[in-house]
């Protein structure tokens, strides 16, 4: 019978990290949970009504608070934020180093 067990405190994920380049400091995309989501949304809905610091508070819970966040400009920030978000939502999975068709297995 087919089963899939996860472990949350150990389980790998089957994407590739999203990663963030700004200024030649990289920065990896933080685990997003149920309570993160809902903190974007409130931060959503308060950049619709003009909050534009919400905008990079949001950021800030894609790759945690740094000093270069602060000194974005608002076009910057769109723009690495569209990017996560794009990434985030459609994952590009590992490849797997697998033989393809008609190629035989590799004996390590």
């Amino acid at each position: 019978m087919p089963r899939l067990t996860i472990d949350t405190k150990n389980t790998k994920s089957l994407y590739e990290p999203v990663e963030v380049e700004i200024n030649g400091k990289v920065f990896q995309v933080i685990s997003i949970g149920r309570d993160t989501i809902k903190k974007i949304e409130e931060y959503d809905a308060a950049v619709k009504k003009g909050n534009l610091d919400a905008a990079y508070e949001r950021l800030e819970l894609f790759i945690g608070k740094h000093k270069l966040i602060s000194n974005l400009k608002i076009e910057e920030m769109i723009e690495i934020t569209d990017f996560i978000i794009q990434s985030v939502f459609t994952p590009v999975k590992k490849e797997k180093n697998l033989p393809g068709p008609g190629e035989e297995k590799l004996q390590p």
